[in-house]
């Protein structure tokens, strides 16, 4: 189960907002700073959005929640939510 209190889908547009040309050169760094600051980094090219570097483990828990929802199954989760937190 992953805890998705410690993750903001929130975008910081100082740091977060990265041109492809900058992504491609420095795609370690990013993956690195996104698994460390949970946070989503948009990845831009010629000015418009085009993808999303996120934390494995995220993606992961957000795949399953998807599956989970398309199968019918939005009632019994497996990730664990605020909703389930403040219980």
């Amino acid at each position: 189960m992953v805890d998705l209190k410690k993750y903001t889908l929130d975008v910081d547009l100082k740091q977060g907002v990265v041109p492809i040309s900058k992504a491609a050169s420095s795609l370690a760094a990013l993956i690195k700073r996104s698994r460390a600051q949970h946070q989503p980094i948009i990845v831009t090219q010629k000015g418009y959005p085009t993808g999303v570097i996120i934390d494995v483990e995220l993606f992961s828990a957000l795949r399953a929640l998807a599956e989970q929802v398309e199968g019918g199954e939005s009632d019994e989760l497996d990730v664990e939510t605020d909703a389930e937190t403040e219980e």
